[in-house]
């Protein structure tokens, strides 16, 4: 005669079992939402989709490219603050989107501080101080000078209203006490095209979209905007060689998901991202991108975000500096 387990003990071993069973089982088990937000073909959807690559092979799970572009950044940072906190949607950040975007927002339907799991670090690079040659300065402090004798003279680019490069050229203005003229363009290579064109004079813009251009003589570097010079372009000195220190800034990016992630599930992701950062290969596909790959623990990643949400919330307040 078989024993047979009444039904309610047969439920009631299921519901104990079931969770062990879950909890046993590997991170993941199915593919990964990655939320880029920013439209495809740009620097950050690159970045990310090379990190995809990686992930895949490594986890055995596709990690799928959702770009969601729009509002800032802020559209694609609402889908990852408003998903389930399993894992399976994540998405990449970065200083304008997740830092500069916020501070400047009117309004954002998330906090950033308490919306958010910080994953991992991904990669930093600098930006570069970028003049027309037809400007008669050669260096940081003659730009000062020049634009201190000729007040509003000077027309400066940037990639739109309350964007980190606007906010970095501000900082530039409010420190060295000069007076310029704002004109933002939708991206950085449509302004970059007009400096070299002397339609503006001056712009602080990304390391990876102005270098072709000092390259090519139709752009001059004054300074870069890292602690250190870049092998790429060994003739241009940092700001604080420049005798501008106050306009050190890298552009960093980053991972996150939603707040309440499960602890292995974070660990697990940091830890597969921090050896893809650490593959001399995958370096050598940063780099090409003007990129230095960035490993930091989730705490120190959260260290640096709300670092720099403070460092950048005071200039965007000295200036009132708002988004379109």
């Amino acid at each position: 005669m078989k024993y047979r387990i009444p039904s309610f003990a047969a439920a009631l071993m299921i519901g104990v079992l079931a969770p062990l069973q879950a909890a046993r089982a590997e991170y993941p088990e199915k593919p990964v939402r990655l939320i880029v937000p920013a439209a495809p073909g740009g620097a950050a959807d690159n970045h990310a989709r090379a990190l995809a690559i990686e992930l895949h092979k490594r986890l055995g799970q596709p990690f799928v490219i959702e770009n969601k572009p729009g509002a800032s950044g802020a559209i694609g940072m609402d889908v990852v603050a408003k998903a389930a906190p399993d894992g399976y949607t994540i998405g990449s950040n970065n200083l304008a989107t997740f830092i500069v975007g916020t501070l400047t927002a009117k309004q954002l339907p998330y906090r950033i501080e308490s919306d958010f799991t910080p994953i991992a670090s991904l990669f930093t690079q600098p930006n570069l101080v970028g003049v027309t040659p037809s400007l008669p300065v050669k260096t940081l402090v003659e730009l000062i000078a020049y634009a201190k004798a000729n007040p509003n003279m000077i027309s400066f680019g940037s990639t739109g209203q309350g964007t980190s490069l606007h906010v970095l050229t501000e900082m530039l203005r409010m420190n060295a006490g000069i007076e310029m003229v704002h004109a933002p363009y939708k991206s950085a290579p449509a302004a970059e095209g007009d400096l070299a064109a002397g339609h503006i004079q001056l712009m602080i813009s990304n390391f990876t979209s102005m270098e072709p251009q000092v390259k090519a003589g139709r752009i001059r570097a004054l300074a870069i905007t890292s602690s250190t010079r870049s092998p790429r372009l060994p003739d241009v000195p940092t700001v604080a060689q420049a005798g501008a220190p106050y306009l050190e800034m890298v552009t960093w990016a980053g991972i996150v998901g939603p707040k309440g992630m499960p602890p292995a599930i974070v660990k697990r992701l940091n830890t597969t991202i921090n050896e893809i950062l650490s593959d001399p290969n995958f370096k050598k596909q940063y780099e090409a991108m003007g990129s230095e790959t960035d490993i930091k623990t989730p705490e120190q990643f959260a260290a640096m975000i709300k670092s720099d949400l403070a460092k950048w919330g005071e200039v965007i307040r000295k200036g009132r500096i708002t988004a379109d």
